[in-house]
């Protein structure tokens, strides 16, 4: 649902109430009628929103973790938030297309996306994903004390998000800390990363990120041919994801590429739904991260979601 139809809905249902009034219907009908037709009108509204996202929500997973089209992802966010109906929807549709221009490269205007967020409209699990984001791209752009302010503003919400959501703040800060500490602590890096990315979960994204993380324990350690190892699996199936655009700047030619293409795999048809399916987590950069699924219009809805 577009602007344009959001307000063609709107005003439909505002003079269908004002006519029960007018037309003097109310001396006929009972009050409970009249609340069950302007509710009726309430959530098919309501319903014509959340649809659309959930259907959007699944694509952009399948075109960032899957198909790796990250330019793609990144058009879809922008489409998506210049025909936002509310400003509710187009604040969550912002965050997404942070995240996609993230994934494409682009670290300093993903920076500045999330910097344009109005955070007071979105709970407060959201804002972990912003800054952990945030985060990353200042990593990749050398820029240490935007990446260590943000890692802090994780640590200072942390005890305000639901508590449903704190194995998904706990897994960034693992990671985000991990990578803080890596000249001095690489090994305890090594573990984090292996902890996050190493398991099949049939996405290349995930392997894209295991590899490229593990590059860069690689480099610490000063062992060349096992960080060209993983940056040639990057290189050989990235695309032009972002992992992909960095390990060609990292990459010292010791290896052959082209023997590292992964094997051809089955294409996801389901997807796991946890927590009697209003969330669904998966892989973003190696740590679990929310997203809309089946009960989206829940979250859409919910009040405590946008305060």
């Amino acid at each position: 649902m577009n602007k344009k139809e959001y307000l063609v809905t709107l005003i439909a249902i505002l003079i269908i109430d004002v006519a029960l009034i007018i037309t003097g219907i109310l001396q006929y009908l009972q009050w409970t009628w009249v609340f069950v037709i302007i509710a009726a009108g309430y959530l098919y509204l309501r319903y014509k929103l959340s649809g659309p996202l959930q259907v959007f929500s699944n694509k952009f997973n399948m075109l960032v973790d899957y198909d790796l089209d990250v330019q793609g992802a990144k058009e879809l966010c922008q489409s998506k938030l210049d025909e936002a109906p509310t400003k509710s929807t187009r604040i969550l549709y912002s965050v997404y297309l942070g995240m996609a221009t993230y994934y494409c490269g682009e670290y300093e205007d993903a920076i500045k996306v999330f910097n344009q967020i109005e955070l007071k409209k979105l709970n407060t699990a959201y804002h972990v994903l912003i800054f952990a984001f945030t985060a990353y791209s200042a990593y990749e752009l050398g820029d240490m004390e935007t990446f260590n302010i943000s890692i802090e503003r994780i640590r200072n919400i942390q005890n305000t998000v639901n508590r449903r959501f704190l194995g998904f703040v706990s897994s960034y800060i693992q990671v985000l800390e991990a990578m803080q500490n890596l000249e001095d602590n690489p090994e305890h890096y090594r573990e984090v990363i292996e902890s996050q990315f190493s398991r099949n979960d049939g996405y290349i994204s995930t392997k894209l990120t295991y590899n490229y993380r593990m590059a860069h324990y690689y480099r610490v350690i000063n062992d060349e041919l096992e960080m060209d190892k993983c940056l040639a699996k990057v290189i050989a199936n990235g695309k032009e994801h972002h992992t992909a655009l960095q390990a060609r700047k990292m990459f010292k030619n010791t290896v052959n590429v082209e023997d590292y293409i992964f094997e051809e795999e089955q294409p996801i048809e389901d997807v796991e739904t946890v927590e009697d399916q209003q969330l669904l987590t998966h892989e973003v950069d190696g740590v679990e991260s929310i997203e809309e699924v089946e009960t989206i219009d829940e979250i859409v809805k919910d009040d405590d979601l946008f305060k």
